[in-house]
């Protein structure tokens, strides 16, 4: 009699672990995923902001940018 309420009790655990696993049933990510994602990104661009290539790149193309803007949009 006790091994049939264990074994009862086994497999509703078990179904409840299955069920709490499946993709889909995440409502939203927590806290901590945003943290971690912006974490990542300050990093990104903290690494990127020390490199001068990619400062003179970056400011190549926003200076072409705004001077054909002014231009009406005619780019040489």
């Amino acid at each position: 009699m006790k091994l049939n309420g264990i074994t009862n009790l086994s497999r509703r655990l078990s179904v409840k672990v299955q069920t709490a696993t499946l993709p889909g049933k995440q409502q939203g990510a927590s806290a901590l995923e945003y943290m971690v994602l912006a974490a990542a990104i300050i990093v990104i661009i903290g690494v990127l902001s020390t490199n001068t290539t990619v400062q003179t790149t970056l400011s190549n193309a926003f200076n072409q940018l705004f001077t054909d803007a002014s231009g009406g949009g005619s780019s040489s």
